[in-house]
C-alpha cells in the first residue's frame, strides 16, 4: 500500500506541477516539446483518479486511526477505574477484618442504685465495687471486685462520679495498676451536700488494672437516683 500511495501522490504532484506551469492535456498544440498521445493523456487521467481514491482512503485510515486511538483509551481507563475498585476493596476488607478483631469493650455501673447508702470513714483507701451494672459487654469489669481487667492493648476512656451528702466529705481517685490517675474531692464545711467528677483516657497493656478508690476517711453516697457511677470503654486497639 505504501509504494502505491508514494506512486500515486508522486504522480499527482507531477500532474499538479504540470499545470501550475501552464501545461495541460489542452494545451499539447501550444507546447509541442510536451505534447503526449491521446493514450498517455488517458492513463495520466486514471492515474490522477486513482490519486484521488487513494486519498479518500488515507484520510479514511486517518481517521479510523483516531477513532482506535480513542477506543484504545477506554480499556486503560477501565484498567484503572478496576485497580482503583481492587484497592479500595483491599482497604474496605482491611477496615472490616480490624472491627471483628476489635473485641467489645464497654462497662457502666453505679455503687448501690438502690434506697440510699453511705461509705467511708476507712482507715485507709479501700476499692470502690460499684455493684448496680448497667452493662458490661466483654465481662472486663468485675462488680465484684469493682477492678476493670483491659482484655488487649488498647487505649481507653474511664469517667466516674462521686457524690456525699449531710455532713460528709467525699474524695475518690481513679488509679492504674494501683496509681493515682485522676481524683475529685470536696470537703464539706457546710453541711451540704457535695459532689465531683472526671475523667481519663488511658493506654493499657493487656492485664492492667482500672479502679476508683476511696479515700480513707472520706465518704461516698449512692442512690436509686445513681449519682456515684464507674464507666469504660475502648476506643481503638494499639
Amino acid at each position: 500500500m505504501r509504494p502505491a500511495l508514494f506512486v500515486a501522490f508522486s504522480l499527482h504532484h507531477f500532474i499538479v506541477a504540470q499545470m501550475e506551469d501552464g501545461i495541460s492535456p489542452g494545451s499539447r498544440h501550444s507546447h509541442p516539446e510536451y505534447s503526449c498521445s491521446t493514450e498517455t493523456l488517458s492513463e495520466l487521467k486514471e492515474i490522477k483518479s486513482l490519486v484521488a481514491e487513494l486519498k479518500a482512503i488515507l484520510d479514511k485510515l486517518k481517521k479510523q486511526g483516531a477513532e482506535n486511538l480513542c477506543s484504545s483509551e477506554i480499556p486503560c481507563e477501565l484498567k484503572e477505574l478496576k485497580k482503583t475498585v481492587i484497592e479500595q476493596k483491599e482497604k474496605l476488607e482491611e477496615l472490616q477484618k480490624e472491627v471483628a478483631d476489635k473485641p467489645k469493650v464497654a462497662f457502666s455501673a453505679s455503687l448501690f442504685g438502690q434506697g440510699g447508702q453511705t461509705l467511708g470513714g476507712y482507715t485507709s483507701e479501700v476499692i470502690l465495687k460499684f455493684l448496680n451494672v448497667f452493662i458490661n459487654i466483654g465481662s472486663a469489669y468485675d462488680p465484684s471486685t469493682g477492678v476493670f481487667t483491659a482484655p488487649v492493648r488498647g487505649v481507653y476512656y474511664f469517667g466516674f462520679s462521686a457524690f456525699a451528702n449531710n455532713a460528709h466529705s467525699m474524695g475518690v481517685c481513679l488509679r492504674k495498676n494501683g496509681q493515682n490517675i485522676v481524683a475529685t474531692y470536696d470537703y464539706n464545711s457546710n453541711h451540704k451536700d457535695v459532689n465531683g467528677a472526671n475523667r481519663a483516657v488511658l493506654l493499657l497493656e493487656k492485664g492492667d488494672q482500672v479502679h476508683i478508690g476511696l479515700w480513707s476517711g472520706l465518704s461516698i453516697f449512692d442512690s436509686y437516683n445513681s449519682v456515684s457511677t464507674f464507666s469504660g470503654f475502648l476506643l481503638f486497639l494499639m
